[in-house]
Order: structure tokens, then C-alpha cells, then sequence
């Protein structure tokens, strides 16, 4: 593939967008008094995860991949404190809902979680430090905004661009092809395994064909849509696989402390009901979840809206920006 000056800068004006994004979120990271810092770092490390192996080995790449293993180690320490800050707000509204017999569980719940979440504030700020240690922030800066430079001020699309062109249809036809690899499980529910590994490839469909979206107008926004739907309703069911997991671990863990700090195990009597009640309530939830999820997926199957994006990137040449055909489509040309 050509290597223009066109696909670098554009890559590094994407790339440059996201570290900007992931560097103003520090000092709130650092601060924690808002969980909303800790999300949106969290989303800025994913993207630039993900799109590092596209617009990397054009940009730096003997690099890259370091930058890469950087970014992977902040997030992995963000995204424990951001599902633990999400399983905290769950249970908070929980709590609300239940009646007096089973507020103690849940209240023992929410404790523990919070306990957690402060123990794992360190964690973050010591990743952070070590993210910014590396100088990785200051290196990408240096080599990528010379380049984004060179497409400053350009309006996109822009008019047959053979290198950028064919990148963009290579990495979503490559991205497309993971995601669907995996539709055999939308009808087998207890794949959990398998459903969050989608739920991943969708994520990483989503954020490609976010990141060459310029190109092509509003034409890949109803593929956008449908990858984010698609990574919310699996998202969802994750995040209830998680809890029926964790839940009996749990109650394990408490009847334990309880045996060892009163020597016998009556109080945790006090707890059951709740521990009980919400798992009974995440696993009706997961069920609904689930059932969303293939509703909507048969709506997509229906509507062929992965068939007409697959059928475009099979028709999508090298001379230029082509358009995209609308979703259920399949006689358009583009």
C-alpha cells in the first residue's frame, strides 16, 4: 500500500485527537472525585488501542507497538476501577428498591464495593505514573503533529486518495470479518465467553469505522449505530454474567469472615436475603438483556445491514473515496 502523506496526517490527526483526550483526563483521574474522569480515559486508552495497529506501522513504526503496551497497562487498571465504580452505582440504585429484610446484604454489598474502589484508586495513580515515566504522551506528540500539520485545515472527504482509500476499506473489512466469525453465538446464550468477545470485536468495529468516518459523510452512520448498539446490549450482558459469577464467590467470602470474626456464622443470616434477592433479580435482568440483544440482531439480519456494509467493502477500489449504500440496499453501486 502507498504510503502518502494524505493517510499519515490523517492518521495522526485521529491518534493526536484521542491522546488529547486521554492527557486532559489526568489531573481528574488523579483528583477521583467524579467517575466520569476514570470513564473517559478509559474510552481514549480503548481507542487508541485499537487504532494503533492500523495507522501505526505508517507512522512509526518501530514504535507503535511500544506505545501500544503502554496504553494497555493504564487501561487495565482504569477499566477495574470503572466496572467497579459501575457495579457501585447498580447497587446503590438497588438498594433503593429492596425492603427492609434484604437491606443488609445489599448495604454489605455496596460496602465491600466501595472498600474495593479505594483500594483500587492506587492501583490507578500508580499506572498513571508509570504511563507518564514512559514519556509515551511526549513521543507520539513529537512524531505525529508534524504530520498531522501537513493536512491541517483540509475539509474531508477529499477526492481519490488510493493509500487512505485502501487502508480504511482493508482495516473495517478486517474488523467486519472478526465481529461477524462470531454471529453463530447470538443464539446461544450461554457462550459467555464467546458473546464478550464479540462484544469486543464490536467495540473495535465501532471505533474503525468511527475513525474513517470523515471520509465517507454520514454514510457509515447507521453501521456506526448498529456497532455501538450491538457493544452496549453485549456490554449489558457482560456486565450480568459478571455479577452471577461474582455473587456466590461473595457469599462465600462473607460467610467466611463472619465464621472467623464471631466464630460461628449466625449473622450472616442477616445478609442472605439480599445476596439472594439480587441474584435472583441480575439473573431475570441478564435473561431480558439477552433477549433484547437478539431481537435487535434479528432486526439487523433482516434489514441486511452487515451484508450491505460487507457488499461495499467487497466493491470498494482503490481510485478514491466511494460512496456507501444506504442500510438494506443491496443494488446500490456506490
Amino acid at each position: 500500500m502507498p504510503e502518502t502523506w494524505l493517510l499519515r496526517g490523517y492518521g495522526s490527526e485521529i491518534l493526536l485527537k484521542h491522546l488529547k483526550g486521554l492527557v486532559g483526563e489526568i489531573e481528574g483521574v488523579r483528583e477521583n472525585t467524579d467517575i466520569e474522569p476514570v470513564h473517559r480515559m478509559r474510552v481514549a486508552c480503548r481507542r487508541l488501542r485499537s487504532l494503533l495497529p492500523v495507522f501505526g506501522p505508517y507512522l512509526a513504526p518501530k514504535r507503535y507497538k511500544r506505545w501500544r503496551r503502554a496504553f494497555r497497562k493504564l487501561g487495565r487498571a482504569l477499566g477495574r476501577a470503572r466496572d467497579t465504580d459501575i457495579h457501585i452505582e447498580r447497587v446503590k440504585n438497588f438498594l433503593q428498591e429492596v425492603g427492609k429484610r434484604e437491606r443488609p446484604g445489599i448495604a454489605r454489598l455496596l460496602l465491600r464495593l466501595k472498600q474495593q474502589r479505594t483500594a483500587l484508586q492506587a492501583e490507578v495513580l500508580d499506572a498513571l505514573a508509570l504511563f507518564e515515566q514512559s514519556g509515551v504522551a511526549d513521543e507520539m506528540r513529537e512524531v505525529l503533529v508534524p504530520l498531522a500539520a501537513m493536512v491541517k485545515g483540509m475539509a474531508w472527504p477529499l477526492v481519490a486518495d488510493a493509500g487512505l482509500s485502501e487502508l480504511a476499506r482493508q482495516s473495517i473489512h478486517e474488523r467486519l470479518s472478526d465481529f461477524l466469525a462470531l454471529q453463530a453465538y447470538v443464539e446461544r446464550p450461554e457462550c459467555v465467553n464467546e458473546l464478550h468477545l464479540m462484544r469486543i470485536r464490536a467495540k473495535h468495529l465501532r471505533y474503525t469505522l468511527e475513525a474513517f468516518s470523515s471520509l465517507y459523510g454520514e454514510s457509515l452512520k447507521p453501521y456506526i449505530q448498529a456497532a455501538r448498539t450491538c457493544q452496549e446490549l453485549l456490554g449489558a450482558v457482560h456486565d450480568l454474567d459478571v455479577w452471577l459469577l461474582y455473587l456466590p464467590e461473595f457469599s462465600i467470602q462473607e460467610y467466611e469472615r463472619t465464621l472467623s470474626y464471631y466464630g460461628h456464622a449466625r449473622p450472616f443470616a442477616r445478609l442472605q436475603p439480599g445476596l439472594t434477592t439480587f441474584q435472583d433479580h441480575c439473573r431475570a435482568e441478564r435473561h431480558r438483556a439477552y433477549t433484547h440483544f437478539q431481537e435487535t440482531w434479528r432486526g439487523w439480519q433482516n434489514a441486511r445491514v452487515w451484508d450491505s456494509l460487507s457488499e461495499w467493502l467487497d466493491r470498494m477500489s482503490d481510485r478514491g473515496v466511494m460512496s456507501v449504500p444506504q442500510v438494506g440496499d443491496s443494488t446500490a453501486k456506490g
